[in-house]
């Protein structure tokens, strides 16, 4: 039935003529990772691929994301949303900074948390230890 509505919202979006792609409200410990099939309960850490025509597929960890995006049928031009750990906000993935840590705690062990503050983000690589990256090393990176 969730994923009825969500198609549904997405086609009303584009019927509506939106200009761009949104992400959608998750329910926080009901939505599945599209990946993992874990359910998505760390509104900080979470991910979406929201594409033109209404698909939509949630994430519970930005890895979860990245090994998704790496699977042979997912599908081309797809906005890629993660939240911003400090303020659980949505933003685009090709926006934010990226915090990666194998001491930074996320559902499946990815270690990976985006943040909208470069600031912000430094300051928690330097606790932990960790990198900063943008979105591109992100991808290009994909380990754990």
């Amino acid at each position: 039935m969730r994923l009825a509505c969500l198609w549904m919202a997405g086609l009303l979006l584009v019927a509506c003529g939106a200009s761009e792609p949104r992400p959608v409200p998750i329910a926080w410990n009901e939505d599945i990772c599209s990946h993992c099939r874990m359910a998505i309960s760390q509104p900080e850490l979470a991910a979406e691929a929201v594409g033109t025509a209404g698909r939509v597929e949630m994430f519970d960890d930005i890895g979860c994301l990245v090994e998704w995006l790496r699977e042979p049928d997912a599908p081309d031009g797809l906005i890629l949303f993660v939240t911003d750990r400090p303020t659980g906000e949505w933003l685009r993935a090709d926006e934010a900074v990226f915090v990666q840590s194998p001491e930074l705690p996320t559902p499946m062990g990815y270690g990976l948390a985006a943040f909208a503050d470069r600031e912000a983000a430094q300051s928690l690589a330097r606790e932990l230890g960790g990198s900063l990256l943008s979105w591109h090393e992100v991808r290009a990176r994909g380990d754990r």
